[in-house]
């Protein structure tokens, strides 16, 4: 019988050892095509490449429905400034309709509707959120009234900018919102901590340019308009200024709660619109019923006889009692903000506050081009057509758009480095890590000692 020499393998030459490489298939020592060197190459990068994808984290497909909250939150978004635009500059016998107090009262009862959502799914017992183990479940009154905060910031902002509406036009009033980006990155690193990444600075600054370009467009080239004097612009700009560090409070407060507290979204958004209304109700809609306005020629008042006021319920009813598209815009404005708010919710919910970022900074182009077209057709004069502004405009929007999506990382600026930068370079550094590991089984593969197989005769 035949008989063969062959030596045992030293088990600390065939063991690979723990990580990735420890999932590579056993190569066989017996009848090799190949020399064992050749053998590894070639197997080796296969095996860590499948070990790889299989530690990725399978995503969810993406459900094409979906997308029409982004949709919605871009057109809604942008459609809102012109619905209450157009109550803005209708006139009902004579008087315009200028209410901008009670149309935040009404933004605030169109915010309650999302707890009527959480309302249901408690009675029906349907768990809607994850409990987070270290956060606090809001139970005592101390707890619900962290929400004030943000509330306060938010009704007073509203009738800022309500109030500032009247006065400018569409697309700047639009454009103006998109600076509380400032105060948020500014109270999030005095409250949170946060580190900002130079790209971010970059992206503040492109918005700060963009703000000052669009502030200034209705003064540098144009008079007056026929609806509002130049000083009432001017202190319209200013108000926007002041909702920029609202809004940027606003915010900041809400991420706060978030942190410490287990609560659901739509139930933060619905419990402050309830304190807004309450609020409005039994406060700030009294006093303004009952103080009277001194505006030059009345502008932005409600006229009461032969006295002026800022703020009057009757007349508001009647006037929308006695204009079908009045009544008719109003109805759209309550669902507008509902939808808009809604819709914001579930695009952070489905694709991130990146996504809903760049698309609020859309709803801007859209707010824009209806105002525009509006007044280019002679219905409504909601625009400057004046080619200068409006170039001054566009350069104004293209910086805060460029600031937007700087500040949020989707443009990558040269040799200023993003967060999934620096993360994609770890990554890549322990990938090598791993296939460099490879060397070792090399050599102790080819250092393995092979004995010559001799047959006797």
């Amino acid at each position: 019988m035949s008989e063969t020499n062959i030596p045992k393998l030293n088990p600390s030459q065939t063991t690979i050892g723990r990580g990735t490489l420890s999932t590579i298939e056993p190569i066989s020592i017996f009848n090799f095509k190949d020399s064992p060197k050749k053998l590894i190459k070639k197997r080796i990068p296969n095996q860590i490449q499948q070990v790889q994808q299989s530690t990725k984290p399978v995503q969810s497909p993406l459900i094409w429905s979906q997308l029409i909250f982004v949709f919605s939150y871009i057109i809604v978004g942008g459609s809102d400034t012109v619905i209450y635009k157009y109550q803005n500059t209708t006139i009902v016998n004579g008087i315009h309709f200028h209410h901008p107090f009670i149309q935040t009262f009404i933004m605030e009862l169109a915010n309650t509707l999302p707890l009527y959502y959480i309302l249901y799914k408690k009675l029906t017992k349907q768990n809607i959120m994850q409990i987070d183990l270290n956060k606090k479940n809001m139970t005592s009154i101390k707890d619900y009234l962290w929400i004030l905060l943000p509330s306060l910031c938010d009704l007073t902002g509203a009738t800022l900018q309500y109030f500032a509406l009247l006065f400018l036009d569409s697309s700047i009033y639009q454009m103006m919102r998109s600076g509380s980006i400032i105060f948020t990155a500014l109270f999030s690193k005095i409250i949170f901590q946060k580190i900002f990444l130079k790209y971010r600075y970059l992206g503040l600054l492109f918005t700060i340019i963009g703000l000052v370009l669009v502030g200034l467009s209705p003064f540098l080239f144009v008079g007056p308009s026929e609806t509002s004097s130049l000083t009432m612009q001017f202190i319209s700009i200013g108000l926007l200024a002041i909702c920029m560090v609202l809004y940027g409070c606003y915010y900041t407060s809400e991420e706060y709660i978030y942190s410490k507290y287990n609560i659901h979204p739509c139930q933060l958004l619905g419990t402050e619109a309830l304190f807004g209304c309450i609020i409005y109700s039994t406060i700030l809609l009294p006093i303004f019923c009952n103080i009277q306005c001194n505006f030059p020629n009345g502008v932005g008042c409600v006229k009461v006889g032969d006295d002026f006021y800022f703020e009057n319920i009757i007349q508001y009813i009647d006037g929308i009692l006695q204009n079908g598209w009045l009544l008719t815009f109003v109805i759209l404005g309550v669902f507008s903000k509902f939808i808009f708010n809604l819709s914001g919710v579930f695009t952070t919910k489905y694709f991130g506050s990146l996504t809903r970022s760049v698309a609020g900074a859309l709803g801007t182009l859209v707010t824009w081009i209806i105002g525009l077209l509006v007044t280019a057709t002679g219905a409504r004069n909601w625009e400057s057509l004046d080619y200068k502004t409006c170039l001054m405009m566009s350069a104004g929007y293209v910086f805060l758009f460029a600031g937007n999506l700087i500040y949020n990382g989707i443009i990558k600026i040269p040799y200023l480095q993003r967060e999934s930068d620096i993360a994609a370079q770890k990554k890549q550094q322990l990938v090598s890590i791993q296939v460099g590991s490879t060397d070792t089984l090399k050599i102790q593969i080819q250092d393995t000692p092979f004995s010559v197989v001799s047959l006797p005769v």
